[in-house]
């Protein structure tokens, strides 16, 4: 896998997918055409051809605008986003720093590009918006004003999740169209083994220090899904003893699985109490809380593998650090969080131990580079994508909604026909 594995540092300009997607399924029509599209996306090389593939299908590259997620913010990116014609003034100004709360952070730029192009635009517009975390839904449901005309695409399981436990949310996503890619069969089934592999070869990179002591202790992963399952795999192949290697997930079937590769299913409210050296985020919500640092050991690492900085409450940390001076609970170095890179890591003083968290709390793949994952694996869910865009105009259904059948097996036939031997990786369980 490691030499089919390369991934290069360049910007593709198309992927043979998003190609075939135009071609086959759209031709010379511009569905898109009329409309104002925002993109709150990471920026990584990909997103150079989905976006020249929006203009293909008729996007107003003066009428589309780009928020960026900050612990992916590319400036070679942004420079090919503005070739393809994007005004420097349509993305969103960036400020961010560890000192900021994460969440909040991306929901104001979010409402104040709403407020912007509200003293713009005709109320009449139709809107689009490529989604990553529902921030879009997040943020337009403070307003009394409604969008009578958005159309929401939303790639992330963190989004789904957010909408699924915020009633707020559900009641805003059911007076507008969300297209469901996230819990599409294709995004499951043709990225998820991938972005575990991505994950899991960035936690290591990360860890190549580390694995002496860890041979040594107890590692927590949370969350047995397909990043969970590449993570725990790879510990056991860096020489950490199975049974050391714990898994807490709330799914019994998970739990039955973990068990039956021989790692430990735990849960926290186990009598036994256990310390881990390594806890590994995997389960795409808040895992672990403030609470959870009595089962951390002195030098404990904390690493994210899921989207935003909520998996390991990072900012809870923080929060609790900064309550009184004088108490045994701080950030090391505080004084520099809002000066040095949010890809460095933080470490907080927990009264008798420190517990670092990798990446400044951010998720380990993401370390500022053009790209995490090669392009050409990733193509899928960007096809998908597209294919959502045109679902969601098509029709003025509200709610959440799958995507067609037709979208989904398209995709998945056509990505296999174009990767060749390559997607033979995809069509294992993790490795676990």
């Amino acid at each position: 896998m490691n030499g089919l594995y390369e991934v290069e540092q360049t910007i593709p300009e198309r992927l043979p997918l998003l190609d075939a997607f135009v071609e086959e399924r759209i031709g010379d029509q511009q569905p898109l055409a009329g409309l104002t599209t925002v993109l709150i996306q990471h920026q990584l090389g990909s997103l150079v051809p989905l976006t020249r593939a929006l203009l293909q299908l008729g996007a107003d590259p003066a009428r589309l605008y780009c928020i960026d997620i900050p612990y992916t913010a590319n400036q070679a990116v942004q420079a090919e986003l503005l070739r393809l014609g994007i005004p420097e003034s349509n993305f969103a100004p960036s400020y961010y720093h560890l000192e900021m709360p994460y969440a909040s952070y991306q929901r104001f730029r979010v409402e104040d590009m709403a407020v912007r192009l509200a003293k713009s635009l005709a109320p009449s517009d139709r809107f689009l918006v490529f989604d990553d975390g529902s921030y879009c839904l997040e943020a337009l449901s403070c307003f009394a004003t409604k969008v009578p005309t958005l159309n929401v695409v939303e790639q992330t399981t963190r989004g789904i999740i957010k909408i699924n436990g915020d009633a707020a949310l559900r009641e805003y996503c059911e007076t507008v169209r969300v297209m469901n890619v996230a819990q599409s069969g294709p995004k499951g089934t043709l990225e998820a083994p991938f972005i575990g592999h991505a994950v899991t070869r960035a936690l290591m990179d990360r860890l190549a220090g580390e694995f002496e002591q860890l041979r040594q202790a107890r590692c927590l992963v949370l969350g047995f899904g397909q990043i969970g399952k590449n993570v725990a795999a790879a510990l056991v192949a860096h020489g950490i003893p199975r049974a050391s290697v714990h898994v807490m997930d709330p799914s019994p079937d998970a739990q039955a699985l973990a068990a039956a590769k021989g790692f430990t299913v735990w849960d926290r409210r186990f009598p036994e109490k256990r310390r881990f050296r390594l806890v590994v985020g995997c389960s795409g919500t808040t895992s672990f809380g403030i609470g959870d640092r009595a089962f951390l050991e002195d030098g404990a690492i904390l690493a994210s593998a899921s989207s935003g900085s909520a998996e390991l409450s990072r900012e809870a940390f923080i929060e609790l650090a900064d309550t009184h001076p004088s108490h045994d609970i701080y950030v090391v170095d505080r004084d520099t969080l809002s000066s040095r890179s949010i890809h460095s890591d933080i470490t907080i003083r927990l009264v008798d131990r420190e517990a670092r968290f990798l990446n400044g709390g951010f998720p380990v793949n993401f370390d500022g580079q053009v790209n995490s994952v090669p392009p050409r694996f990733i193509q899928a869910t960007h096809a998908l994508q597209l294919g959502a865009a045109i679902e969601a105009v098509a029709d003025d259904t509200r709610g959440l909604i799958d995507l067609s059948e037709g979208l989904c097996a398209w995709v998945e036939r056509r990505y296999r026909e174009l990767l060749g031997a390559e997607v033979r990786f995809i069509d294992g369980d993790g490795g676990a």
